[in-house]
């Protein structure tokens, strides 16, 4: 699969966010400097349907892909897709390279020893961002993904007559649609995409504007989740429903709020040491802004205990802002109430095919 390439010369675009609670689907049409929202959907997969990065129940997903298609467009056959977790790594390095070397062998050699993954069971790929003819200096982004995972999203969506014409990274994604969101607005310093998804946290960091690097944080959406059923003694649905901010009478508010501060401070220790990894290697102290995604940035009070715990200005990204739509394909919902939960699979749209 082609990572880190883009996409050119389509008018619309596919991105299908494959998470482990729920899948994401987004078609963008490209129209006079515009983006229009032409589809969009969501479906939630059962439990153990995928854990970690790998699928655990193939016909169960494929089911759930196919539905959602025919739901948003059934002509629907080319899309992006991304990868995140244990199964892919994205690492930016620098290193001299003589004019009169090949630069491909020696920065796939040089991948090839940071990579964690045996390198025959990896697809390697790479981008350029900056050289230095004075000091024959060049700075490159490495993503590195184990073909097995990968392979089997790949042949799956085949199976279900889908092709997949790009495999990204989620933190890309995110990334890709805060550069969108955060058009005409100062993008100085350093900020910290912060996505909540249902078993991982990715950090993603941006300096004044240029992809820097990502840390992922094992706590999550199912901790919270987890924590809820445990101190109210809910069962799945009516503790998602909970952290969804509808409760009822029969919830006791003052322990579901105790719950999530139980849960946030432990998001908060991973956000540290995700911030921590970063001054160390930028040698600063400054992380000027948060922005959180994914479906976890909607939990009841997340933002103002952020807010104080890390004492920086935290938002809620909100990628439908600049799109165009029809507020009628969201039904009876609020589009902003979901608008954080589409932004990897807007940031996958976003993205055009090389011909």
């Amino acid at each position: 699969m082609y990572l880190l390439h883009k996409i050119r010369g389509q008018r619309s675009t596919v991105g299908l966010d494959i998470g482990n609670h729920s899948i994401k689907l987004v078609k963008l049409l490209y129209q006079k400097n515009c983006y229009y929202l032409e589809a969009t959907g969501i479906k939630e997969l059962p439990p153990g349907t995928i854990e970690g990065s790998e699928i655990k129940n193939k016909d169960v997903l494929a089911d759930a892909i196919t539905k959602l298609i025919n739901q948003c467009d059934p002509s629907i056959v080319e899309v992006v897709i991304s990868m995140s977790g244990h199964g892919i790594i994205s690492d930016k390095f620098t290193f001299k390279i003589d004019p009169n070397e090949n630069a491909e062998e020696l920065i796939l050699w040089e991948a090839g020893q940071r990579s964690p993954f045996d390198v025959e069971d990896i697809t390697l790929d790479y981008k350029i961002l900056h050289r230095n003819p004075q000091t024959n200096e060049i700075e490159v982004l490495l993503v590195a993904a184990k073909n097995n995972i990968m392979q089997n999203y790949i042949d799956l969506l085949y199976e279900i007559g889908l092709r997949p014409v790009i495999v990204d990274v989620d933190a890309f994604a995110i990334n890709n649609c805060y550069a969108f969101e955060s058009t005409g607005v100062s993008r100085s310093g350093v900020t910290a995409l912060i996505n909540i998804g249902h078993e991982l946290t990715n950090v993603t960091f941006v300096k004044d504007g240029v992809y820097h690097s990502t840390r992922d944080i094992s706590t999550a959406g199912d901790f919270f989740n987890k924590t809820v059923q445990r101190n109210l003694g809910l069962n799945g649905e009516d503790s998602i429903l909970a952290l969804k901010g509808r409760t009822t009478d029969s919830i006791d508010s003052t322990k579901l709020a105790q719950s999530i501060e139980y849960a946030a401070e432990e998001l908060s220790s991973g956000i540290d040491l995700a911030f921590s990894y970063y001054k160390s290697s930028e040698k600063s102290d400054s992380i000027d802004r948060i922005i959180l995604s994914g479906g976890g940035a909607y939990i009841p009070r997340l933002v103002d205990f952020l807010e104080k715990r890390h004492q920086t200005s935290i938002q809620i990204s909100n990628p439908l802002s600049f799109l165009k739509f029809d507020p009628g394909l969201f039904g009876n919902i609020t589009p902003q109430s979901i608008s954080a939960l589409l932004t990897v699979a807007i940031g996958l749209a976003l993205r055009k095919v090389e011909e």
